[in-house]
């Protein structure tokens, strides 16, 4: 038990200093799957960061370093590993081999609130009651994303995450119709202190009017006053552009993590 909190607090900390640089997502899906992943850290003579590795089984689930010319991984390792998530700094790595799958996503922070703003004229904010609107909340998923198989005890298991915050799920609701527009959703891990976006998700009928960054908003300034940063992670090519929406919000940041993948 001692080691994993020692190994939490050495991530911790490197985290700190650079949250979208070293990790492909928020902090505590990393630390959830401490206990069976080895940690690799390698720091200069004046301690700053020249490597992060994080391997569970054969899988290296986060790559991090400052010099590609200067990483400890082996030839087996750049050409057998058949899963990874690795930092576009240490991209040219791997620029030899062929993936099955390959996937961009950027990885942005905010600090603080964001400047008030009221739901577009016509649509309303509503509390997500997740005993009682599980489907509804797949549906809507569901209609964004027809590709994707979210299904209720997904939606339940979320519930069950140590990050669970139920004032950070929402309904943006069309205040004539009782429709709903669209949902987000977002996580505060109390620890780090940081909070996640998860979920900003707009019905095809609603797009294009204001209500998706009325979400990013009103859940930003939610928890401002209760963590040091924000942090929000979403595919890079994505055909509804969600990093733009992110960043007229205000999130910064040029960090993009790489999922190559030869597993099927």
């Amino acid at each position: 038990m001692r080691r994993l909190v020692d190994k939490y607090q050495q991530l911790l900390n490197i985290y700190l200093e650079h949250p979208c640089r070293v990790l492909p997502n928020a902090l505590w899906k990393t630390t959830a799957r401490l206990h069976k992943s080895d940690l690799e850290v390698t720091k200069g003579t004046e301690g700053e960061l020249l490597t992060l590795a994080i391997w569970e089984g054969g899988r290296l689930m986060a790559f991090w370093c400052a010099d590609p010319a200067d990483q400890p991984l082996t030839p087996h390792e750049i050409t057998r590993t058949p899963f990874v998530l690795v930092h576009e700094r240490a991209l040219p790595i791997f620029a030899q081999r062929e993936f099955m799958q390959r996937r961009a996503f950027f990885r942005l922070s905010l600090e603080g609130a964001i400047a008030a703003s009221e739901p577009p004229s016509g649509f309303g904010f509503e509390p997500v009651r997740p005993e009682v609107e599980i489907y509804a909340v797949v549906r809507l998923i569901s209609t964004c994303y027809p590709s994707m198989h979210i299904t209720p005890a997904v939606v339940r298991g979320w519930l069950q995450h140590p990050v669970y915050d139920p004032n950070l799920w929402l309904w943006v609701i069309h205040l004539e119709t009782g429709e709903k527009a669209g949902l987000g959703i977002a996580e505060r891990d109390q620890r780090v202190p940081e909070a996640s976006l998860e979920w900003i998700q707009v019905h095809p009928d609603y797009r294009k009017r204001g209500v998706g960054g009325a979400i990013v908003t009103e859940l930003v300034n939610r928890v401002a006053d209760h963590v040091s940063f924000t942090t929000v992670s979403g595919e890079l090519e994505s055909e509804h552009q969600p990093e733009q929406l992110y960043r007229r919000c205000g999130f910064k940041g040029g960090d993009v993590w790489w999922l190559l993948s030869d597993e099927r």
